[in-house]
Formats: C-alpha cells, sequence, structure tokens
C-alpha cells in the first residue's frame, strides 16, 4: 500500500475491532460467570461453598453443562440481551471508529498531500509555491520549513540570475575597451605607441584580476578554497602590504599611516592571501579618500582572547546607514551611478569576507558619512587546517562600494 491515508485507516479500523472483540468476549465470559455464581449461591443459600463447587466443576470440565441446567428460559433471555447489547455496543464503536479514522486520516494526510504537490512544482522550477500553515504540530512545521526552502531557493535563483548578469557586465567592458583600441590600431585612427599598447596592457590587467576574483568568490562558496596555512607574522604583513601601496598614496596626495601594537602573536594563516585581503581593503580606501586624507592600517590584539585584530581606517566620504548592510553583498555598490574604474569591480570586499571566512575569522564594516569607513578583520590565534583546506561560510558575498 502506498497511500499514507489507507495505512492509517486501517490501523485505526484494525485497533478498533481488535478492541471491541477482545472486550466482548471478557465481558462476555465475566457475565456468564459472575451470573452462574449468582445462581448457584440462590439455589443452596451458600454462596461461599456453592462458589467452591462451581470451581472444581468447571475445573473438571463439567461446569458449562452444570450452569446450562441450572438457567431457566428467563435467566436465558436476560444473558442473551446482555450479549446482544455487548455486540450492537462493539458495532456502534466501530461504525464510530471507522468515521473517525477517515476524518484523522484526512486532517493528517491533506497537508502532506498538499506539500507533495508544492514541492513538485518546486522542483520544476516554480519558485513561488507556498503551502498554508494550519497547525503548530510536527505537520505545521515541515510546512514552515518548506516555505523558508521555497524563499530562500526563490532568493538564491534571483542572485544567481543577477550575478550572471553582473558578470556578463563587467567582463564585457574591458572587452570593449580591449577591442576598441585594437580596432583603433588596426584602422590607423589611433598611431601604435607605447601609450596605445599601455592602455590596452591595463584593461587585460583589470580582465585578469576580475576573473581571479570571480575563481576565488566561486571556490570559497563551495568550500574548496585551497589555504597552505602557517605561523605568519601578522604586523609584518601588514608593513610590507602598506609599502606596497605608498607611492599610490603619495600620488593621491594621501598619507598612509601603518600602525601595530608590540608582541602580537603569530597567526595561523595563509600568507598570500592575506596579503590579498589586504590589498582589496587598501585599494577600496585610496579610492575612496579624497586628496589630503589619511589612511590608516593598524594591528592589535582581538576583542575576544587569543585573536588578533586588523583595521583599514580611511577619511572619505563614508557610507550611508541604508547602504550598510548590503557592502557585503557581491557586484553591489553604494553609488550606482560610478563607472567600473571608479567604482572597482564590485567584488573586493566579497572576496575579503570569503577569504577571511575560510581562515575561521569575522569581518565587519562601519561608516559615518563624511567621516569616513573602517574595515576590520578578526582572526584566531591558532586554528589548524584540515588537508588544506577549510569550508567557508556560505553566505551573500560582499561588494566594494
Amino acid at each position: 500500500m502506498r497511500s499514507l491515508r489507507l495505512k492509517l485507516l486501517l490501523a485505526f479500523l484494525t485497533v478498533a475491532l481488535v478492541t471491541v472483540v477482545v472486550l466482548g468476549w471478557l465481558v462476555s465470559r465475566a457475565t456468564s460467570g459472575a451470573f452462574g455464581d449468582y445462581l448457584a449461591g440462590r439455589a443452596t443459600g451458600d454462596l461461599g461453598a456453592m462458589s467452591r463447587m462451581m470451581d472444581q466443576m468447571m475445573g473438571q470440565g463439567s461446569g458449562g453443562a452444570m450452569l446450562d441446567q441450572m438457567l431457566g428460559p428467563a435467566e436465558r433471555s436476560y444473558l442473551q440481551s446482555v450479549h446482544s447489547a455487548l455486540w450492537v455496543a462493539g458495532c456502534i464503536a466501530a461504525v464510530a471508529a471507522v468515521v473517525l479514522s477517515v476524518l484523522l486520516a484526512r486532517q493528517i494526510t491533506a497537508p502532506t498531500r498538499a506539500l507533495t504537490i508544492a514541492t513538485r512544482q518546486l522542483a520544476a522550477g516554480d519558485y513561488k509555491q507556498r503551502v498554508p500553515v494550519r497547525s503548530d504540530d510536527e505537520v505545521g512545521e515541515l510546512a514552515t520549513a518548506f516555505n523558508a526552502l521555497a524563499e530562500a531557493l526563490a532568493h538564491q535563483q534571483t542572485l544567481r540570475r543577477q550575478m550572471a548578469a553582473d558578470i556578463a557586465h563587467e567582463l564585457r567592458t574591458p572587452l570593449a575597451v580591449i577591442q576598441a583600441n585594437l580596432e583603433a590600431l588596426l584602422d590607423g585612427i589611433r598611431p601604435l605607441s607605447s601609450a596605445a599598447i599601455a592602455d590596452i596592457h591595463q584593461e587585460t590587467q583589470l580582465l585578469a584580476r576580475l576573473i581571479a576574483d570571480l575563481r576565488d568568490l566561486s571556490l570559497a562558496e563551495a568550500g574548496q578554497l585551497p589555504l597552505h596555512r602557517e605561523p605568519t607574522d601578522v604586523a609584518e604583513l601588514v608593513r610590507l602590504s602598506g609599502g606596497r601601496f605608498t607611492s599610490q598614496a603619495a600620488d593621491k596626495g594621501i598619507q598612509l599611516v601603518v600602525e601595530s601594537e608590540e608582541g602580537l602573536p603569530h597567526v595561523n594563516v595563509d600568507p598570500d592571501r592575506f596579503t590579498k585581503v589586504l590589498g582589496n581593503l587598501l585599494d577600496n580606501a585610496l579610492r575612496h579618500t579624497p586628496s589630503g586624507g589619511i589612511v590608516t592600517i593598524r594591528v592589535e590584539g582581538g576583542p575576544q582572547p587569543d585573536t588578533v585584530q586588523v583595521t583599514v581606517r580611511d577619511t572619505g566620504k563614508g557610507i550611508a546607514p541604508e547602504h550598510m548592510p548590503n557592502i557585503f553583498d557581491r557586484f553591489y555598490r553604494a553609488d550606482q551611478a560610478r563607472s567600473r574604474a571608479a567604482g572597482g569591480s564590485g567584488i573586493g570586499l566579497a572576496v575579503v569576507k570569503q577569504i577571511v571566512e575560510a581562515h575561521g575569522g569575522r569581518v565587519w564594516g562601519e561608516s559615518v558619512p563624511r567621516q569616513g569607513t573602517c574595515f576590520g578583520l578578526v582572526f584566531p590565534v591558532d586554528r589548524p587546517a584540515t588537508n588544506g583546506r577549510v569550508a567557508a561560510a556560505v553566505a551573500s558575498t560582499a561588494a566594494t562600494r
């Protein structure tokens, strides 16, 4: 039987019928025995002696015949009416059990049938399917879980479509620039020069960086981001990363400050991945800090024991409060009017978030409009890796502003 309703119905009926039959048999035996004792006691006037005699006779197998001889028409009619009443009551109970079984089976199976239909439609790609929640029991919890699953799948589907559109847009822009420059060179509109080749080379670098970031994101979200972790002096890595951006900051008239506490413990991180995280944060800060501003990198003990915290703070125009919940969404820009060249590829902070969480750390951001923005990273001091890979948290990732 593949029908849950039929299984429940048969189970209820079986229990009811067995109960009626056993109850009727037991009551019938008890009634006949008690009535026989009553008759024997009335005939002799010695209920105790007669009961003992009846017990002995029934133990010898002749009790039934003796009882039949002692019963008159009235007594037999009385017993028959009692037995008939018992069986009628049993039949009524069986009918009531059938009705209740049908109602209960329908009440239990109707929500599951609705869930089955909705699940099939969800599997077919209809992510708008929802089922009503009519109870607080296990079936109601299952319906609630199904609705949450459908909502999550619909959200993920929207994100995937948006991501595909964003990736196509981000890839198309540098390719279009490269194509336009090459066509201009081929047509003689633009003379072949080092400057022209440098422009094309710059676009190819942007394209290569975008593809590498997308690959890191996909690996991190799948929990397959390779990490070659080793005890690392984070303060030294911060100083080296700051040194690589010194000339860029000077060209923009920005003061780059590196601060570090003394005696910080080594952190078990992948140095290359950690350097990439700092590079993305510094590039983001320098791009949004005006001339005359300050970008400060500070390394210190974390808010929890056995942690190290790194903060990158700028004095740019900051991020509006309504955009802060979305800064860790890929391809999100607080200023949608920015071009790709001015606003970044839209996945810099996404890469930061995924790499930090892959190390078992935490990333956060805070901003005050017209005063600046601060991004912080907190890493555990010692958390050994497993087989060189750490599963990254699958969550919505962040984008540069």
